[in-house]
């Protein structure tokens, strides 16, 4: 049975949790955008003995949408938007070749690793370096806004602060001007995704990367949850940054860029 989120019930919902309790590093983005993206959010679900069994969830960002496909679903080339601009994270590698039909070369695809650090495998380096950026400090607010501009990113300072509430952000200053970021852009409680790892190319190779990373990563253990991370497989520069940290693969998964 196919239900959309609109027919979310108590049942559905019991589902939902049972199946985040039993992986929380592979459907964390399905609880979070539940919770707390609602207004943002699509999904349909595919029940079956009253629990699912498969699901497509959409996130509308500002940019792009966000879609994540996972378990056994019937059809659903049918169910995602093939309209929108987005990244279609597929969990269940199966229904890859049925989503790139569907999509008739609008697509290309692009393999990632999921890496997870926990208290018993992490190496914090150069932590205390980093400093979290305040969304009510002017200095850090145009420092942020400055680094986004140098990225090729439009923001405006409403915007920035908005982000630096929204998510813990840790940067590396240098001479005043801050020259390295990383996030933590979405927290559960047994999971936090870290992100928008990003230093000034004249500013590499110097542990900043480290050093932000390590920060983010360091708060979320002491949470008591997981740091889960995405990086492409190709980009070895990153990946040694982060194995270093005491990160480890632990899944390896197509993203689907559409550009329609």
């Amino acid at each position: 049975m196919l239900k959309r989120l609109g027919e979310l019930d108590y049942a559905l919902w019991r589902s939902i949790a049972r199946l985040y309790a039993g992986d929380p590093l592979t459907h964390a983005y399905l609880l979070y955008d539940l919770v707390y993206e609602l207004e943002r959010t699509d999904a349909w679900f595919e029940v079956r003995g009253g629990e699912v069994a498969g699901y497509i969830l959409v996130w509308r960002g500002p940019m792009r949408a966000a879609v994540h496909v996972w378990g056994e679903l019937e059809d659903p080339a049918g169910l995602v938007p093939k309209s929108l601009e987005s990244i279609i994270t597929v969990h269940s590698v199966g229904l890859l070749d049925l989503l790139l039909a569907a999509l008739k070369g609008s697509a290309r695809v692009e393999w990632y690793l999921d890496m997870v650090a926990d208290e018993r495998t992490f190496k914090p380096v150069g932590a205390q370096r980093a400093l979290k950026l305040d969304a009510h400090n002017d200095r850090h607010v145009e420092a942020f806004l400055e680094l986004a501009r140098a990225r090729g990113l439009s923001l405006t300072a409403k915007e920035a602060r908005e982000l630096l509430a929204k998510r813990r952000y840790y940067g590396v200053f240098e001479a005043g001007a801050l020259v390295s970021v990383a996030c933590a852009y979405l927290r559960l409680p047994e999971v936090w995704i870290v992100g928008d790892v990003y230093t000034l190319p004249e500013h590499r190779n110097r542990g900043h990367a480290k050093a932000v990373t390590s920060a983010v990563t360091r708060d979320a253990l002491a949470s008591g949850a997981h740091a889960l991370l995405h990086v492409h497989e190709v980009n070895k520069p990153a990946i040694r940054v982060y194995t270093a940290l005491g990160y480890r693969a632990v899944a390896r998964k197509p993203w689907v860029f559409v550009n329609p």
